[in-house]
Parts: structure tokens; C-alpha cells; sequence
């Protein structure tokens, strides 16, 4: 039943972008960008302000998301060399398995496995590894080549982190926005998730993935096996309990990211098979993920 109620929804919706960019001439670059320019930070926006106090866990899961991405980036990079793997390959295994589907996958399936509460949670869980997303991913493309502070300075062009920092001023002087702000903003934030999850099939439509066994093993190993005994681990080591444990447990146990793609693709890292590595952890998640809701269950 945890498979029916809670996986299977996000695969159909998942499924009908996959037939939908198959089938069908739709311009995904607007699509895109509406989600990121409208829907997304109006979704983050009106979810924080209705719960602020879910900020407070921001001194638990910052530590969280530092030692949980350096600590899976290392673990690529030792097995990525141990098995034999090129500069290059090593750079797709990282961005492959270091950054997780924690927005176009998380956000729904959080949100269906907990409810409101759950979709609060990792909302924020979602804004704190967009900084790794947004930076360290670009820095790994490029493969040291590119200015750190060029990589840095790419998290202020995202308007997510713009509807953060207005939330948090409106908390912090205890502004409440009148109502006919607040209600258009809500009805935007409302497409959020199920565009996301259009989105992320219309783009598994459009990847062209080579099998790769030995890299795609280590791909799924690390992602979908060892990712979730990470999170297990240091949820338990900084006291994150709860739905919030759940929560992050779940999220961060996700297939591998969509966007760190499109760096491989801008930087030619390897991109084959960063898509490779997209396409079988999302269909394998299916499984995992099942077996992971009904452990926190």
C-alpha cells in the first residue's frame, strides 16, 4: 500500500511529462522557467511564513547538508578511483550521487508521505541544498577550472533564495503581507509540485543515457544505498527526530539531480552518463524508496 498511496502518484505524474515531451511539441525551457521564476519561490514564500517556526531547525539541518554532501563526495571520489575511474568520470560519479533530486522529486513525495507538516520540512530542507546545487555542482563541472566566487555568486541569481530572505524579513519585524497578496501568491505556489514533476519526466524523455555498468553500479550504490544510511546515521548524530527525521531521511534519499545535467552538458563532463545515472536511479528509486518509507513508517 505505501508503494500505491505515496511512490506510484509521483511516478505517474512523472510519467505523463516523460509521454508528454515524447509525444508532444511543448517548449520545456518556459516551462522551466516559470516554475523557477514564479511558482516555486511563491510556493516557498507563503509555506514559510505559515510556519515560521520550522526555521528553527535551520541550526540542525545546515550541518546536516554540510557533512552529508562532503561526506558523499568524498565517498565518490574514493570509489570512483578505487574502480579505475577518469578525471572526468569521477566528476559525473559526484555530481551524480553527491546531489539529490531534493526539489523536483523530494518536495511531492514528502508531501504525499506526510502532509502539510512534511512538505514545511522540506521545503527548507529543499532551499538549504539548493547551495550546494547552485554552487559547488557548477564548481565540479567545470573541474576546478572556474572561479569559486563565479560559482558562489550564481545562488543570488536564484529567485528561491529572494523568497527566503523576504520571508524572513517579514518574520523577523513580524510583518504579515495583506490578504490580497497572500492569496494570489498561494494559488501560485499551488502548480509548483506537480509542474516540477512534469518537468523532471519531460527531461528523462529528452536525456540520452549510455549504460555504463561499472559506473552506473557505483552510481546506485551510492545514491540510492548508502545516501539513506548516511542521512539515517546523521540524523541520529545532530538529534534531528520526528517527522522532521523522517522527512529528511526521505528526501535526501532521492535518485540522482536533474540540474547538475545541465552542467556536465555546459562543461562536457561526462554527460552520457550523469544521464545514465539520472534515468536508472529514478527508476530503481521506486523500489528503494518504498523500502525506506516503510522503515520510517
Amino acid at each position: 500500500m505505501i508503494f500505491i498511496d505515496i511512490v506510484l502518484p509521483v511516478f505517474l505524474i512523472i510519467l505523463t511529462g516523460f509521454f508528454l515531451a515524447k509525444f508532444g511539441s511543448f517548449d520545456m525551457r518556459t516551462l522551466a522557467d516559470i516554475a523557477l521564476l514564479i511558482f516555486t519561490p511563491a510556493l516557498v514564500f507563503t509555506a514559510l511564513l505559515k510556519t515560521p517556526d520550522t526555521l528553527t531547525m535551520s541550526h540542525q539541518l545546515v550541518p546536516f547538508m554540510i557533512i552529508y554532501t562532503l561526506t558523499m563526495w568524498t565517498l565518490a571520489v574514493v570509489c570512483g578511483r578505487s574502480c579505475g575511474l577518469g578525471n572526468d568520470d569521477r566528476r559525473a560519479l559526484i555530481l551524480s550521487t553527491a546531489m539529490m533530486n531534493v526539489g523536483n522529486f523530494g518536495l511531492p513525495l514528502a508531501w504525499f508521505a506526510f502532509g502539510e507538516k512534511g512538505l514545511n520540512i522540506s521545503i527548507l530542507t529543499f532551499v538549504l541544498f539548493n547551495l550546494p546545487l547552485g554552487t559547488l555542482a557548477i564548481y565540479i563541472a567545470q573541474g576546478g577550472r572556474g572561479d569559486w566566487r563565479t560559482s558562489l555568486l550564481n545562488i543570488t541569481k536564484i529567485p528561491i533564495f529572494h523568497a527566503v530572505l523576504l520571508a524572513l524579513l517579514c518574520i523577523k519585524m513580524e510583518l504579515v503581507p495583506p490578504a490580497y497578496i497572500l492569496r494570489p501568491l498561494e494559488l501560485l505556489g499551488q502548480p509548483a509540485i506537480p509542474l516540477m514533476l512534469i518537468l523532471l519526466g519531460m527531461q528523462l524523455a529528452k536525456t540520452n543515457p549510455r549504460v555504463n555498468f561499472r559506473f552506473l553500479s557505483l552510481a546506485v550504490v551510492l545514491r540510492l544505498c548508502l545516501a539513506p544510511l548516511l542521512a539515517w546515521g546523521l540524523t541520529g548524530l545532530l538529534d534531528i527526530s520526528g517527522i522532521a527525521r523522517a522527512v529528511v531521511i526521505l528526501q535526501t534519499s532521492t535518485p540522482s539531480a536533474v540540474l547538475p545535467l545541465l552542467y556536465s552538458i555546459r562543461f562536457n563532463t561526462r554527460p552520457d552518463l550523469v544521464a545514465g545515472a539520472i534515468f536508472i536511479t529514478t527508476l530503481l528509486s521506486s523500489i528503494t524508496l518504498t523500502f525506506i518509507l516503510y522503515l520510517l513508517q
